[in-house]
């Protein structure tokens, strides 16, 4: 065991197997802040979720002990800084277990007997600082959860192999050229219109494909994985083949000028998707590619001019100087725009 003393504080780097740490949680030796059910019960689902893979990554935790208690060797005691939802999930681990195997899933059972023969060797890191104020806990857990810099949207995208929605937007922006020519806000969660004229920002990106993941509109919070990678190409080439078609209503350079097109307002292009997918969700996929094709063709002779008055018939309101409406993205314009479209469609 290393010790440092950085900033007159020392610390130091100790390992503990999840059973030890069960144990001193049992034996009332570890200090726990305030434990947050409903996000220890999400950091034990990750757990569980991909203990057959053995994909876990957790990062350390950070305790407190006494001053002079590094002296003595590995500490049998810990106050808790930061980490206390995943110590939390950690020392629930072995009724997990317990649970699992008992169940009538198959699939339940073969993950709990997985997790039983890797509780004996699943290791814990935790940053050990000495003779740290209460005053000086408190602040460091401030620090550790306020100061770090987030992730961007588009690394956890391009980086996220678990999530089958990250995986098939990066796929789609890096295979389809019309798309990228016409432009994905990477870093932004909107696009600022006119000024920006990306078609899409790569959060709206990925709502868009998890509508064609699962039939319904989603929110920017999606976590999937599919066992099924027939599904996920299958979902792919419907992709592909949806934007070949809506670029062949509007050119891939004007597509996101909003003084141009309002195939740029993102309540438009949210509501054409559903126009095209809904109802053929459990066809084959040579139904759903011919039914895709057929319904977009079919709003070729739709002029999607802004300066059209039609796009007034919809909520929204004028603003800025030069006075350009914009349509208000909620249900009730969401499901006007889809029968007018459907009128427009012939159906």
């Amino acid at each position: 065991m290393i010790v440092n003393e950085i900033f007159s504080k020392r610390q130091t780097m100790v390992i503990y197997t999840v059973k030890e740490l069960t144990k001193m949680l049992d034996d009332q030796r570890l200090v726990l802040r305030e434990v947050n059910a409903g996000q220890a019960r999400m950091i034990r689902r990750y757990i569980l979720d991909n203990v057959i893979q053995e994909q876990i990554y957790l990062p350390p935790i950070v305790a407190a002990i006494e001053s002079g208690s590094l002296a003595d060797g590995r500490p049998d005691s810990l106050i808790i800084i930061d980490g206390t939802q995943r110590m939390k999930a950690l020392t629930q681990l072995e009724s997990a277990v317990s649970r699992m195997t008992s169940s009538d899933d198959v699939a339940e059972q073969k993950k709990g007997f997985t997790l039983h023969y890797m509780l004996n060797q699943i290791e814990v890191a935790v940053q050990v600082f000495e003779g740290l104020s209460p005053k000086e806990m408190d602040q460091l857990y401030i620090d550790l959860n306020t100061k770090g810099k987030k992730v961007s949207l588009s690394k956890r995208i391009s980086y996220d192999s678990r999530n089958e929605v990250n995986s098939l937007t990066n796929r789609l922006l890096k295979s389809h050229q019309l798309l990228r020519k016409a432009g994905v806000e990477l870093e932004k969660a909107a696009v600022m219109r006119p000024r920006n004229t990306n078609l899409v920002s790569l959060s709206q990106l990925r709502r868009l494909v998890g509508y064609f993941m699962t039939g319904k509109v989603v929110s920017g919070k999606i976590a999937m994985h599919s066992e099924n990678t027939g599904e996920v190409e299958e979902t792919y080439e419907l992709l592909m083949t949806w934007f070949d078609e809506l670029f062949n209503l509007q050119d891939a350079k004007t597509i996101g000028d909003y003084t141009v097109s309002m195939l740029a307002s993102y309540s438009v292009l949210s509501a054409i998707t559903q126009y095209a997918y809904s109802g053929v969700e459990n066809e084959t996929y040579a139904v759903k590619q011919q039914t895709i094709q057929e319904r977009m063709r079919k709003l070729s002779h739709v002029n999607w001019s802004p300066k059209q008055d039609i796009w007034k018939k919809f909520d929204g309101d004028v603003r800025g100087k030069d006075k350009f409406y914009y349509l208000t993205h909620n249900k009730k314009n969401n499901q006007a725009l889809i029968n007018w479209l459907r009128l427009e469609g012939g159906e």
